[in-house]
């Protein structure tokens, strides 16, 4: 029997997904498996974040820790090494260390060869692998263990599985108001220098890693007009500090498990001074920078940048710790009360993202260089982008400003009937997908399958990636995405060997 698993996505969440099925050796379990990519847009393999772009778009993780390999760790670096000759002619310049913040371009390079490594290690296991270059607009389920994937181009592919791997969405262009000036992704920046005037004022809707790769491509792009950035919460990243890595022993799902049979704000406090203690003990330092938490918003970003700077150049402990909580973020999470994890969404989501998601000094550097310059603002408060008798303004803190551009820097949104896909709003709209009450797909935290709109659990569609971000909370880290995706593979070998064991059953029968 021919199981045809179809994935939508070429990104990262898929080349590892491939990567954890391949080393199932499920070939030997099937007659015949075939696997069929879909990816609407032009690369295979970068994701939205990855394509080739601006030199100025940095990684805010070093080069010596990232791979999209589970069992290479470093694997990007390693790349980086062996493959000068592919990109040092367009970074002529850049000498790499293990320590570096790679531009994002190179990333997206060593991306594309992992696709090829995975889909070559598919052939060689007699796996046949098909590429697409379509989107995917529909998924019906047709029997209990059949599913077909309708195309934009109106190809319909039968699946005895799909893994939803999109990625980070853009907001729909569908929504109000309609602009030709609004620009609703920043990706990829290169573009921007296009679609944007050199003069124009721009609005860059939202303060994370996003708009500061926009507002850095533009400006070194030679943009002359003056740039807003409108952070609707008021954060901004906080700036990497020079700590290396560190293993929690006690901010850990195993922990955690074994010690703390309700979670609760106050004892995840409590856990975090065990960290910081041990931390601390182990790498003998005399000074300990205190987790900047609460946080309070942001009211001048120049002062908010120059101290940050100033925090970088030493040892900030409290971020080696918090990244280290992506190994099992998603379980803590879980196992957090209902009505701590909802006062969390409604008021502290925003600043926390501010501490997890940092930003290489360099970048930081750059910024404030142009609020020093005058170019760019910072204005913080809840925001509206409007349209006044032809006028595009944006208001935030009872104040209107007219623009000439507005560009959304926010990420995928998380009420998904707000994010431009035909894909999801059809799932919905079918019952065959609900969403989650923190936004995005509600999948089963144990086996990613969809929850339907009975409540049930389908064990023929998956998903993995941002699109879970409401039932997992973080999920647009490298390491968290490999994780998932090799959690994911077992839940479809699973599923799969159980139903081959039915149907077996059935003919013997």
């Amino acid at each position: 029997m021919k199981t045809n698993i179809v994935i939508v996505g070429g990104g990262a969440s898929c080349i590892s997904f491939m990567d954890a099925l391949l080393k199932k050796n499920l070939k030997e379990k099937l007659n015949q498996l075939s696997l069929t990519i879909l990816e609407k847009s032009k690369e295979i393999g970068p994701g939205n974040a990855y394509f080739s772009d601006l030199k100025s778009n940095l990684l805010n993780t070093k080069a010596g820790y990232i791979t999209v390999f589970k069992d290479h760790p470093g694997d990007f670096y390693q790349w980086l090494e062996c493959n000068e000759y592919k990109w040092k002619p367009d970074y002529p310049e850049l000498e790499i260390t293990r320590d570096t913040y790679a531009p994002r371009a190179l990333f997206g390079m060593y991306m594309k060869d992992a696709f090829s490594v995975v889909c070559a290690d598919a052939r060689r296991s007699g796996i046949q692998v098909k590429v697409l270059r379509d989107e995917a607009i529909k998924v019906e389920q047709v029997e209990k263990d059949q599913v077909n994937v309708v195309t934009q181009s109106g190809t319909v592919i039968n699946a005895g599985k799909v893994v939803l791997a999109c990625g980070t969405q853009q907001q729909s262009a569908m929504l109000p108001p309609y602009s030709h000036d609004i620009i609703h992704s920043p990706y990829p920046t290169r573009e921007l220098q296009r679609q944007v005037a050199a003069e124009d004022s721009v609005a860059i809707i939202g303060a994370r890693l996003s708009a500061i790769d926009a507002t850095i491509g533009l400006i070194e792009g030679g943009h002359t007009g003056p740039i807003t950035i409108y952070s609707r919460s008021g954060y901004f990243p906080f700036v990497r500090g020079t700590q290396g890595r560190y293993k929690n022993a006690y901010l850990t799902p195993d922990y955690i498990a074994e010690h703390c049979p309700e979670l609760d704000f106050y004892k995840l406090g409590d856990l975090y001074q065990l960290e910081r203690e041990r931390y601390q003990a182990q790498t003998e330092h005399d000074y300990f920078e205190e987790l900047p938490l609460p946080n309070p918003p942001i009211s001048n970003l120049e002062e908010f940048l120059t101290k940050e700077l100033a925090l970088a150049k030493q040892d900030r402990g409290w971020q080696a710790i918090l990244y280290d909580t992506n190994s099992g973020i998603d379980q803590i999470w879980d196992r957090l009360r209902t009505e701590d994890q909802d006062r969390f969404m409604k008021q502290f989501v925003s600043s926390a993202m501010s501490l997890r998601v940092s930003i290489p000094a360099e970048n930081a550097e750059k910024m404030l260089g142009y609020l020093r310059s005058g170019q760019l603002k910072f204005v913080a408060g809840p925001t509206s982008v409007k349209v006044e008798d032809g006028q595009l303004t944006v208001h935030c803190n009872g104040t209107s400003a007219p623009t000439g551009k507005v560009i959304y820097a926010t990420g995928s949104p998380k009420s998904l009937n707000q994010i431009d896909s035909p894909l999801l709003r059809s799932l919905i709209e079918s019952g065959t997908s609900v969403e989650n009450r923190f936004g995005g797909l509600d999948v089963c935290k144990y086996d990613y399958g969809l929850f339907c709109k009975d409540g049930k659990m389908n064990t023929s569609i998956f998903a993995i990636g941002e699109l879970t971000s409401g039932r997992f909370l973080f999920t647009s880290a490298l390491d968290i995405i490999v994780r998932h995706a090799h959690a994911c593979a077992d839940s479809v070998e699973k599923f799969m060997t159980t139903e081959r064991d039915y149907s077996l059953s059935l003919a013997k029968s």
